[in-house]
């Protein structure tokens, strides 16, 4: 497997055309791959709540705890 440094070693010798090709390339797996990826979670989640293993919550109840913990982000 190829590491970081040598892939961006490997990119520096692409022209320019080349080196825009590919960051569209990257950015357009990048997007596939966290689609999957949230789809995943997605099934997942519909599992657990069919289940009873997850609880409901009403928005307000989400929002206050989005809040809070956003607020003891800024306190660290």
């Amino acid at each position: 497997m190829i590491n970081l440094d040598q892939a961006l070693d490997s990119a520096r010798q692409l022209s320019l055309s080349d080196k825009e090709m590919l960051i569209e390339i990257l950015k357009k797996q990048t997007i596939e791959e966290r689609r999957k990826e949230i789809a995943a979670e997605v099934k997942e989640s519909i599992t657990l709540y069919t289940a009873g293993k997850l609880a409901t919550s009403d928005s307000k109840q989400i929002i206050d705890e989005l809040h809070s913990s956003l607020s003891e982000m800024e306190d660290n």
